[in-house]
């Protein structure tokens, strides 16, 4: 073998083993996304999975814990617009709270319709559903608002019967500690379970504070004595984001393909 055919041969061995790891890493990398991003986000995962049902009451779980859970759901992306699944951008990538601040990517809410003060909100947002077999189980929506001090953020589920609460957690606030913060108590998350969201017409009927109108055997919790600004404000944002300018329409979209 002549000292050039060495070398070619030896360049293209080269060429091709360093194009084989370049495949590999790149596989390796989109493969690993998903998982990466689940540990990026763990506080908000956390409160996806427990929304969902996926952590018992009293169970702290460490991280790992935590990402098996969460790769449980089937997150997909809404068009609030249109009310209904969407594609546009990647569940898995798509950053709703940068896109919050994006003017191209929301739009502004009537004044009429924006009981939670949020002036604008994205077009898309991501959900996450627990499913058994090939039907939805329960599905969890982001949901968030100004509180007196800053934004609250949070997850709302919903039942099969897109109509029932199941569960709701907040994983983000600046609320005043030891009187503001008193929406984190788990005996008063805990009234959420069960709570209708909406009546037989689809009219929002949660309300924080039981009335003559919104008994509590209906769709009203208990209030928090002392954090009477921040209970207001949790009960708009979610009445906001359960309502038509928000995932009103697709739940009803929901519950119509699922009778």
């Amino acid at each position: 073998m002549s000292e050039r055919e060495s070398v070619a041969r030896t360049l293209g061995v080269a060429t091709g083993v360093a194009v084989f790891c370049s495949l590999f890493v790149s596989s390796a990398v989109l493969w690993l996304r998903p998982i990466q991003l689940a540990y990026a986000s763990i506080e908000r995962n956390r409160a996806i999975v427990e929304a969902a049902g996926l952590v018992e009451p009293g169970v702290e779980l460490d991280e790992r814990e935590i990402v098996d859970r969460f790769l449980d759901l089937e997150a997909r992306i809404v068009d609030l617009d249109a009310g209904a699944f969407s594609d546009p951008v990647s569940p898995t990538t798509y950053d709703f709270r940068a896109a919050i601040d994006d003017p191209d990517q929301t739009r502004s809410i009537p004044d009429e319709l924006d009981i939670a003060n949020l002036g604008r909100r994205p077009v898309y947002l991501p959900v996450y559903l627990l499913r058994d077999g090939a039907g939805i189980e329960l599905i969890v929506l982001p949901i968030y608002g100004p509180g007196m001090w800053a934004m609250i953020h949070g997850f709302i589920s919903v039942r099969a019967d897109f109509t029932t609460i199941e569960a709701v957690t907040f994983y983000e606030h600046g609320e005043t500690p030891g009187i503001g913060d008193r929406f984190l108590d788990p005996a008063w998350l805990a009234q959420w379970q069960g709570r209708r969201a909406y009546d037989d017409t689809r009219r929002v009927v949660f309300r924080i504070g039981a009335d003559e109108a919104t008994p509590a055997a209906n769709g009203a919790i208990d209030a928090i004595t002392g954090a009477t600004v921040t209970t207001s404000a949790i009960e708009d944002l979610v009445r906001y984001w359960l309502g038509d300018d928000g995932f009103g329409p697709f739940l009803a979209t929901q519950r119509g393909a699922a009778q």
